[in-house]
């Protein structure tokens, strides 16, 4: 008689059997799966939720640049609708904001919202896509949750046009379709060069928004004092959390000045939060180094310094001069180190240091780790490659700005102390300043943080330009 072994798993089962358990198995797995997606976190809102009687019958929003952006909603329920809250985010940005709006309570809503962007703490930049949804509840508590819905916020002087490569998107209005192409080509260029060099693969949207003259842009940029406004000029801002820069396209430089915004927009993709670290030397060097059409003002400030012996040392330019003539001077002396250290030590080791710094490390930590050598010994190479004087000091001692001597405050009703001696000398006539002329282009460069920043930041004003007569006449 032929012998059967019993199975461990017991006795066999039939097959119909087995496939209504398998099946019964799969649907659990399936409803726990399902279960568990419904409650894992998302970025976006949940799908709109039936069975609330809440109808959203449409939404717009439209551009009233700079002031602000009217959002339009209209919905129907089947009880009454009590409370509409919009939700809306600028892409980029991880905040998400809100507001309520005001209407009277009724089975159907029609209503608007102008949410203000004219503040520096609310400011947007046009070129910015937007995010936004509702939240619909009615007087019972129900509520309606509406998909989310994109829009990209312009300025509405103009007609737009845009065009698109790959990543990159540039908008512009006007008969200048070639400089927008050439604009597009360059940024394409600037992102593959410099994108290799610092070790970042670009991986969100670039939005170019390029204005044709300065009175035109000037209305576009950040909230500041109107001092400032009448003094200062700008050809390219870079926003970093919203990925957006504005471009002026009539300046003489307009490829060289992308360029350079782009490297800020890579060195922030790179870094994030930390760029912070980055001392202004070495990121407006960086910026510089990788611009197509690099600003001659620069090269001639470092000539200048270097044959009268006024360089500043890298010690002092952890962040922009305040005085014109040095600001130029920093990005001058930030392109040569930069230069000096790709081409003398490699791209492997600036990618290094850049990694170091943007893992929170300090720059002198960062340049002992990677180099070898802090601040200061990166500045004794440097000088004696580009035959420059050595620094007034040798060691590694910190070298800091020459302080400067504070007024003495007296109360109010008491005689001013006289700092020196009466002079028997007669005063020698002070001519009366010249009017300031009217700003021009200096390839200046401006970064700006999204909404919430105080405004700009490394904006050159054009006493820059006075600045280097001044150099050319000593």
């Amino acid at each position: 008689p032929q012998s059967s072994v019993a199975s461990p798993e017991g006795p066999a089962r039939p097959p119909l059997l087995r496939f209504l358990r398998r099946a019964v198995s799969l649907s659990a797995f399936a409803s726990l799966l399902a279960l568990l997606l419904a409650f894992s976190p998302s970025p976006y809102p949940a799908a709109a939720q039936s069975g609330t009687g809440i109808r959203l019958v449409s939404s717009s929003a439209e551009s009233r640049f700079p002031d602000g952006v009217v959002f339009r909603v209209e919905a129907q329920a089947a009880r009454e609708i009590s409370a509409i809250t919009l939700r809306f985010r600028v892409l980029g940005q991880r905040a998400l904001r809100y507001d309520n709006l005001e209407f009277a309570p009724a089975l159907s809503v029609e209503t608007e919202i102008l949410v203000r962007t004219d503040t520096a703490e609310r400011f947007i930049p046009p070129g910015a896509e937007l995010e936004y949804f509702y939240e619909i509840q009615d007087e019972t508590g129900a509520a309606l949750t509406t998909q989310p819905q994109r829009f990209i916020l312009l300025d509405p002087r103009f007609d737009w046009q845009i065009i698109r490569e790959q990543s990159v998107s540039i908008s512009y209005y006007g008969p200048v379709r070639p400089v927008a192409q050439q604009v597009l080509s360059d940024a394409q260029d600037t992102i593959e060069r410099m994108g290799a060099l610092i070790g970042i693969e670009v991986q969100r949207p670039l939005r170019l928004t390029m204005y044709n003259s300065w009175a035109e842009m000037r209305q576009a940029l950040p909230p500041r004092s109107q001092v400032s406004e009448a003094s200062l000029i700008t050809e390219g801002v870079h926003f970093p959390s919203t990925g957006v820069v504005l471009i002026l396209a009539s300046a003489p430089r307009v490829a060289g000045v992308t360029s350079h915004e782009l490297v800020h927009f890579l060195l922030d993709e790179a870094m994030g939060p930390l760029v912070q670290l980055v001392p202004a030397w070495l990121n407006e060097g960086l910026a510089e180094y990788g611009s197509t059409a690099p600003s001659p003002s620069y090269d001639f400030a470092l000539d200048s310094a270097i044959a009268q012996d006024r360089l500043i040392p890298l010690t002092s330019l952890n962040v922009p001069p305040g005085v014109p003539r040095d600001a130029i001077l920093m990005y001058g002396e930030g392109k040569s180190v930069v230069t000096f250290m790709v081409e003398t030590h490699g791209p492997e080791k600036l990618r290094g240091l850049l990694r170091r710094l943007g893992e929170g490390v300090s720059i002198d930590d960062a340049l002992e780790a990677t180099y070898g050598f802090d601040r200061t010994g990166l500045e004794q190479q440097w000088r004696r490659a580009i035959g420059a004087p050595p620094l007034p000091q040798a060691d590694s001692e910190e070298i800091r700005p020459t302080p400067v001597a504070y007024p003495t405050i007296v109360p109010f009703g008491v005689e001013t102390p006289t700092p020196f001696p009466p002079s028997s000398r007669a005063p020698t006539p002070t001519a009366a300043p010249a009017p300031l002329p009217t700003p021009q282009p200096t390839g200046a460069c401006a970064r700006a943080g999204g909404a919430g920043d105080a405004g700009l930041a490394g904006v050159l004003a054009v006493g820059a330009v006075l600045a280097l007569g001044r150099m050319r006449r000593d």
